[in-house]
């Protein structure tokens, strides 16, 4: 592939359809594209896990914007955990400046939508569509065991996996074969870990809404 896409740029891509419709929720998106960022700053050596904490390596200005807002935050702290990272960047307009740039490179376009006569929504079709094209044959050429990942690729499946959209995208594969892809990768997990953590949130509340709801039933009777 030719890598002129960032990590989180191909990432936000291949979670958009042609048609600008999204193919993942939100929360997963950001959060993968949150992991897109660290992965990106971590290949360009401009950060590092130590000792389960990123910390500032070069921290040598990457000149895309996203990627070095993201640096400078990071720099701005003490030393937190990749998973910390993940959600806090996750919860910021990194994902929107991320979709802004493929706008900007010609990769999407904005289109506005109303619904209800009220709501406006914006929703990015694809306009030129060799970047995907290319994102989509690199993960296939390694999948299917016909070429070695890059580190480059290999984050990109990571993430995939993490959010759980590589399956939907490129069908079911090996796990024993996909940890060898990604082996060594320190903000997939982290991505994962985040995930796990909100759908154990969400499914604890549902549990104590069911039951309270349950009880005040029960109470009325």
């Amino acid at each position: 592939m030719a890598e002129l896409l960032t990590i989180p740029q191909v990432f936000a891509l291949l979670q958009l359809a042609p048609d600008g419709r999204a193919r993942a929720t939100v929360t997963r998106t950001q959060l993968g594209t949150a992991g897109g960022v660290l992965a990106d700053l971590a290949l360009r050596g401009a950060i590092t896990l130590s000792k389960d904490r990123v910390v500032i390596a070069s921290g040598t200005p990457t000149g895309d914007q996203v990627l070095d807002t993201a640096l400078a935050w990071i720099a701005s702290d003490p030393p937190r955990s990749a998973k910390w990272w993940v959600r806090q960047l996750g919860k910021r307009t990194l994902h929107d400046g991320v979709v802004a740039q493929l706008v900007q490179r010609g990769v999407l376009t904005a289109e506005q939508h109303r619904t209800l006569l009220v709501f406006t929504t914006t929703r990015h079709p694809e306009r030129d569509g060799l970047p995907r094209a290319q994102a989509r044959q690199a993960v296939d050429e390694v999948l299917a065991g016909r070429a070695a990942p890059s580190s480059y690729v290999a984050a990109v499946i990571g993430l995939l996996d993490a959010t759980d959209t590589l399956r939907s995208e490129f069908g079911r594969v090996d796990k024993r074969f996909l940890r060898s892809v990604v082996q060594g990768d320190w903000v997939a997990p982290a991505v994962r870990q985040v995930l796990a953590d909100i759908n154990a949130s969400a499914a604890m509340t549902a549990g104590v809404l069911a039951s309270s709801t349950a009880a005040t039933t029960a109470g009325s009777n």
